[in-house]
Order: C-alpha cells, then structure tokens, then sequence
C-alpha cells in the first residue's frame, strides 16, 4: 500500500470535508462501532474498508484524524493489522495529518480480511455431511454429534477470539509460523492476510466441516498427529512462531494426560528442529479434561490436569488483556532460548511464582 501526495515541505490549513461527506463518514463510523459492540467482526471490517476506499482514495484531510485512530483500533481487533499499520504509518508519517498535501489519499482500495464470498461459504458448512470424526465427548448429559460446525454457526465470534489470539503474538515483521491444530485454519488464514508465511497441521482424521473450511481458506496443511515421546513431523522449514491453541494432542481429554517429561521431549524437539533462533512457542491450554470436567487437586482446578506439570509451565504463564481471568492462567509463552534452560535443569524447582501482571520468569 502507498500513499500518494505525502510531503513534509506543505502545511495544510485544516482544510475540511464537505459536509456531506463527513454526515456519511460519520454514518459509516456509527454502524461500525455498533457492530463491535455486538461482536460483529466482518461488519465492522466492511464499514471500515469502505470508508478507506471511498473517501481516503480521494483525499485525506487532516481533519480525518480521530476517524483514522478509530479505525487503527477496528483493523486490530478483527485481525487486520495489515491495514491497521498502514494507518499507523501516514499518522507517523505525516506528525498526525499536520504535513500533508492537497492531493495526500491513499493509492489503492483496502480489502477485507475475510471476502464476502467466502464469509457466505464458510457459513453455510454446518451443512457438511457428519461421520464419527465429527462427534465429542459427553458433557453433562449433553451430546455433541457435529461439535465442530459451531464455528460455521456462529463465525463471528470464533473469528474475533482467534484474531485476539493472533494479536497476542505481536508479530512486528512478517514472519514463518507452524500453526498445530488449525481446525478451521482460521488463525491461518489471518496470518497469511497480513503478510505471514503459514504451514498448518491438524490430525488425518479431522471432521469433514474442518477439511472443508481449510480447502475454502487454502490452508497449506499437513495431516500429523502428535503423540508423545515421538519425533515431531519433519518440515523443509524452520519456523520463528509455533502456535497451538487449545491443544489436545497431549491426552488432555483423556486419562492418559502427559507429564512433565513428555512435555520435555516434544519442547526439546521443537527447539531442536522447528524452531529458528529466537523462535517462540505460543500455547493455550485446554482446561477440562476428562468428560470436559476440570481436574481439582488437593481443593485447586488444575488447568494443566496435573499439578507437576502446573509447575513447570508456571514461569512461563502469560495474561491477555480483555481475555476472561479463567483463560489467562492456560496460556504460556516460551522461546527458544529458555526451551532447553528449562527442559534440561531443575531451575524451575527451585522458585516459587505466582501467576500476575507480570510476565512469567522465563517469558519474553
């Protein structure tokens, strides 16, 4: 994206929009703000897309100022940070709109971090023919036979926790990621919009609905299936992201939860031969286990199903502002790094932390 007319050698004089033009803008703004306010994330991404491309590729004045940092902050929060850093740029560029030109506009449209055509197919995939992949475990009496076309059914919302989920990485460069358990590949989808280069691995037997959404998205993906004490897939790359989200592969619904030394060996792997220098690896726990029911020690839930191995991810914890406080305490941050400092010395036996504010001991 560039600009056009940006000079820092012209003052404007303030010049503003004709009236019209900024009832409209106005307009536009309003609709988007009461689409995020009930969590409508395609929505909010189409008003903003249309007032860039259709008042900002004419002209921007310096009296778009607020309209713009409202926009910086709807970009971000649907995951479009592409857009949203172009923003950021001409704010920066420009010491706040006071140097610009007469003729200052962007020189090309915005596009939306999600296309209209395949919002309407994604969907529509609840309609996916189920089979035994597609059934989960009893909850409370409750039985889910096609578990995973909630994130058809209620797109919106999935799509706005997992681009908070994208944001929380913070990517400042484009980056390589190896995203485990895409499900739908909507992580991967927004990462690869805004410029990251994304391989993508699920289990061979996914439900039909996932094979579906991430053959609509394009996810470059690889069927593997992650079991413990077992050399991780072999990949052409190595990579400076690893995510998994909600993981699973660690028998988390099952009895046969790992431990701290399983843990040791799969972080191991990675830091060996996934991670580059200076890589990082971005987990959330799921914090029921057996039947969907959290697992209580000695009186405590245990996110982590068990609490030696609580205690060896406890440096690492991480909090995400806006995210609610029984989510906070499953989400851990580790680099390469401190990977191998943790994983080969009794270190963190030693310390006693506590799950804060503040980073974890060995976090970024």
């Amino acid at each position: 994206m560039k600009l056009i007319g940006g000079n820092k050698n012209m003052e404007n004089k303030t010049i503003r929009r004709k009236g019209q033009f900024i009832i409209e803008i106005n307009n536009h703004m309003a609709r988007a703000k009461s689409a995020a306010s009930v969590g409508a994330p395609f929505m909010v991404d189409e008003y903003c897309c249309l007032i860039c491309n259709t008042y900002f590729r004419n002209r921007i004045y310096e009296s778009d100022l607020q309209v713009i940092k409202e926009l910086i902050q709807f970009f971000g929060w649907i995951g479009s940070t592409k857009n949203s850093l172009i923003l950021v740029e001409i704010l920066k560029s420009t010491e706040n709109l006071k140097v610009i030109t007469e003729n200052f506009c962007l020189e090309s449209d915005f596009l939306q971090v999600l296309s209209d055509d395949l919002k309407s197919k994604l969907r529509d995939l609840y309609k996916t023919k189920r089979n035994k992949d597609s059934q989960v475990h009893d909850i409370e009496g409750e039985y889910f036979d096609d578990f995973y076309a909630k994130y058809s059914r209620d797109l919106d919302y999935h799509w706005a926790r997992i681009a908070q989920r994208f944001n929380f990485l913070k990517l400042k460069k484009p980056s390589r990621i190896l995203d485990i358990g895409c499900g739908f590949g909507i992580l991967s989808h927004i990462a690869t919009f805004n410029g990251h280069t994304v391989d993508s691995i699920d289990i061979p037997n996914v439900p039909p609905i996932c094979k579906a959404a991430t053959k609509l998205l394009k996810i470059k993906k690889y069927d593997f299936s992650i079991t413990k004490n077992t050399p991780f897939l072999k990949l052409k790359h190595k990579y400076d992201v690893v995510t998994a989200f909600q993981i699973c592969f660690n028998g988390s619904l099952t009895k046969n939860l790992w431990d701290v030394d399983e843990w040791k060996y799969f972080l191991l792997d990675l830091h060996d031969n996934i991670l580059n220098d200076g890589g990082l690896v971005n987990l959330i726990f799921n914090w029921e286990h057996i039947n969907f029911k959290p697992i209580i020690v000695d009186g405590e839930r245990v996110f982590l199903g068990k609490k030696s191995v609580e205690d060896f991810f406890k440096p690492f914890f991480f909090r995400v502002q806006g995210m609610p406080q029984s989510e906070e305490k499953k989400i851990a941050i580790l680099t390469k790094k401190n990977i191998k400092d943790a994983c080969q010395t009794n270190r963190v036996k030693k310390y006693s932390y506590s799950i804060g504010l503040e980073q974890g001991k060995y976090g970024r």
